[in-house]
């Protein structure tokens, strides 16, 4: 097996978020996902789907001026503390701890609730004089599509326009879901965290404005509903969303995950990072746990070469957590070991037992 070593490359911080809305429609799941189509300028292939999100803007998402707006709303640091995952066994990864104005758990929300703004225009937030009480609000400012057009050219307009409507992002309905690193042999190179939220508001009555530029679409459909569409292939879904909506599956009702969203929270999340492999007939992506799972995996900015076949190479397998790719549609997720951070492992009907591949 051949495997190039390469220098460590940067990998730029970015967040995404996991929006749920409820769904009355009585279908096997009472709620459904957002997923965007991104436009051509934007996308990796036709009909790329991805959950609202994009790269963290230093200047703006990290700028001490959120902390002296926050207080002038009473949040003091032992509010923003809260955010704080102060149960992660493992340690944090570097990326939520090179904050320099404020812990990375703080900008990074900022960054993924922006992103939410600019992408589709909606807009989690909190109001004066009712920061701790009922759900999060969805405000919709006058001009929108002017407010919008100013935060996707200057991100340093997302805090004008919490002071033009005095509100606070709200920081505090995001749970930390799991942190991804692109694979070493992609070009485009992100550290991205997800945030999971839950909206009270049906999906039908949550209005999107949809910045022209990067998202031809939107689409609410729930967990099964994605994979199948996959399958179909009417959508196309990067793997790190595949595995998402592969461990997303388990819950059938908003309550519910929503309840384990923020439990498992203060857990914190472990950077996974997969490994590539060109077998004879396919390809192998592996993660932590998997056999074929080497240290260092930011070093392996190529393709490692196996001689044989994919079966070959699963039916060696004892301990798994891989997706076998052999056309952009034709993936399967498979996996043996015990989640990470109190995750619960993929829906059983997407995680296939090597022995029946």
């Amino acid at each position: 097996m051949v495997a190039p070593v390469a220098k460590k490359d940067i990998y730029r911080p970015s967040a995404s978020l996991i929006l749920a809305a409820r769904d009355d429609s009585r279908k096997a799941y009472d709620f459904n996902l957002l997923l965007i189509k991104r436009s051509e300028r934007t996308s990796y292939t036709l009909n790329h789907c991805v959950f609202p999100g994009g790269g963290f803007d230093v200047k703006s998402d990290e700028s001490s001026d959120w902390l002296n707006y926050f207080q002038s709303f009473g949040i003091h640091q032992d509010h923003l503390d809260q955010l704080r995952c102060k149960d992660q066994v493992s340690g944090r990864p570097n990326l939520m701890t090179d904050g320099k104005n404020f812990s990375r758990d703080i900008s990074l929300r900022i960054t993924a609730l922006r992103e939410a703004f600019e992408e589709v225009g909606i807009l989690l937030c909190r109001q004066r004089g009712n920061l701790w009480h009922g759900s999060p609000s969805l405000v919709h400012p006058a001009e929108h599509s002017e407010w919008q057009q100013k935060v996707h050219n200057d991100a340093s307009q997302f805090l004008e326009l919490c002071r033009h409507l005095d509100v606070i992002p709200d920081l505090w309905t995001l749970h930390e879901w799991s942190i991804w690193r692109s694979g070493a042999t992609s070009s485009r190179k992100f550290d991205t965290v997800y945030y999971i939220t839950v909206l009270e508001q049906p999906a039908s009555q949550v209005e999107l404005l949809l910045e022209p530029q990067e998202v031809i679409s939107a689409h609410w459909l729930n967990p099964s509903e994605a994979w199948s569409s996959y399958q179909k292939e009417i959508i196309w879904l990067p793997f790190i969303l595949m595995y998402e909506i592969g461990k997303l599956m388990n819950f059938h009702q908003a309550k519910d995950l929503f309840d384990f969203a923020s439990k498992r929270n203060a857990l914190g999340s472990t950077l996974i990072q997969p490994i590539f492999y060109s077998c004879d007939d396919g390809m192998l992506g592996v993660f932590a746990g998997d056999d074929l799972y080497l240290p260092d995996p930011h070093k392996y900015t190529k393709s490692i070469i196996l001689k044989g076949s994919l079966r070959d190479y699963n039916r060696q397998a004892k301990h798994y957590n891989r997706m076998i790719f052999q056309d952009f549609h034709q993936v399967k997720l498979a996996s043996n070991v015990a989640p990470l951070d109190g995750h619960l492992p993929l829906q059983s009907q997407v995680n296939y037992q090597l022995a029946k591949l």
